[in-house]
């Protein structure tokens, strides 16, 4: 009986584990960019970046700060996880840009496609997010697709 009753809860605690390898990541929290683990691709460095998430899925929303050689510059976009089309404002020199994007879920990689319209040039840009196994680091990849030729960028963020 103590055989069965020690084999039920070995199983038990791997159906446990399993699930909570394959459960979604929280990316809320404060985030502050790792400027010597960040590659920016063809874009100069900004001198800081924080990034607040408030992640309740489906929803997630994102207020960046980020400071740089043109002073500081805030934005706050709201997206969903569940591959509907989301609008957000994107402030630029030249005005605010409308943004496109669906998002969802490959695995434990939250995957964002997002279009933008400038003066009549589309932009496109693949983002992934991952998370750290200890939920410290967050890592954004992104591929971005322009008239002018692609490139590649990615930011790494360590949680406060």
């Amino acid at each position: 009986m103590k055989n069965l009753f020690s084999t039920a809860t070995a199983i038990l605690l791997l159906v446990v584990s399993g699930f909570a390898q394959n459960a979604t990541p929280n990316f809320s929290g404060t985030w502050t960019v790792d400027l010597t683990k960040s590659d920016f691709g063809p874009a100069p460095p900004p001198d800081s970046i924080v990034m607040v998430i408030e992640h309740r899925e489906p929803s997630i929303k994102v207020t960046t700060t980020q400071k740089g050689a043109q002073g500081e510059i805030s934005s706050d976009r709201a997206i969903t996880t569940d591959g509907k089309e989301n609008i957000n404002k994107m402030r630029t020199p030249a005005g605010d840009l409308d943004v496109k994007s669906t998002t969802h879920w490959t695995g434990r990689t939250l995957a964002t496609v997002r279009n933008i319209d400038v003066q009549g040039l589309s932009i496109t840009s693949n983002d992934t997010w991952e998370l750290s196994a200890d939920g410290r680091v967050l890592t954004i990849a992104q591929e971005t697709t322009t008239p002018q030729g692609a490139f590649s960028a990615k930011a790494v963020f360590n949680k406060k």
